[in-house]
């Protein structure tokens, strides 16, 4: 029996046709065939475009499969950072501060008087070691490792800031095993109480507000940054005064390039 021939007459459309004796002596012999009886040509495999999606979707679960295994107790990148900081405690700050200047002593003279400011947001510690005649930043991630930030040579004096005068002795990237950050640290005017940043994205969306850390005039900050931002974002610093009133819109980027002296 041609059973591919079969199975197209018995598809004619006709009413009623699995109600009638020729579709029904069909399907008994089609149940009645022992399947080592069937001739070589007979297909029982899937034809090719099904097989291929089968095998796609069973290529897509295991790709899936390893990407949920691969991911299992990972979070979003610096899922702990918090735009209000907290202080970094003294034994903790002075531990970054040695490790820090470790890092990079070689390569910094000597200096006497060395202040060190930090702060705590969520898992991660940040700190500016500052002498009279040089800085460095150092981050510490939550698996403890200590990162060196950068650092500056001949900062300007207290005197030379004046009162509400603004210095910016770091900014720039970070790379960190979770992915990239902004670090920050600057040096202010005697009337200045406190620093806060406003970061904005290219595409204009809602700003970022964050709160510098703030001690003996100088502050610093660090905040998640994608590497494909560092030349979108804009981020302008606001001063806020003793007496109450505000520095507004002053541009990062342009105090990267010179201070703002008073």
């Amino acid at each position: 029996m041609n059973l591919d021939q079969a199975l197209r007459d018995a598809a004619e459309p006709v009413p009623a046709r699995v109600e009638q004796a020729p579709a029904q002596a069909l399907l008994d012999r089609i149940v009645r065939t022992p399947m080592d009886s069937a001739p070589a040509p007979a297909v029982t495999r899937l034809p090719r475009r099904a097989a291929v999606t089968v095998f796609a979707a069973v290529a897509a679960v295991a790709v899936a499969l390893t990407v949920t295994l691969s991911n299992v107790g990972a979070g979003p990148a610096y899922a702990s950072w918090t735009p209000d900081p907290s202080p970094l405690p003294a034994a903790d700050r002075a531990d970054l501060a040695d490790r820090c200047v470790e890092q990079v002593g070689g390569t910094l003279p000597p200096a006497a008087g060395r202040r060190v400011v930090g702060e705590l947001r969520g898992h991660y510690a940040y700190a500016n070691v500052v002498t009279p005649t040089w800085t460095a930043t150092c981050f510490r991630d939550r698996g403890g490792k200590v990162l060196y930030g950068g650092n500056m040579m001949a900062p300007v004096s207290r005197a030379a800031l004046g009162g509400r005068g603004v210095e910016m002795q770091a900014w720039g990237q970070l790379r960190t095993d979770e992915g990239y950050c902004r670090l920050m640290a600057g040096h202010v005017g005697s009337e200045v109480v406190g620093v806060d940043l406003t970061v904005r994205n290219a595409a204009g969306g809602p700003a970022r507000i964050v709160r510098t850390t703030m001690a003996d005039g100088y502050f610093l900050a660090w905040y998640p940054e994608r590497a494909a931002e560092a030349n979108t974002n804009r981020t302008f610093l606001t001063l806020r005064l003793a007496d109450g009133g505000t520095v507004d819109g002053l541009s990062a980027r342009d105090l990267h390039d010179a201070p703002v002296l008073d």
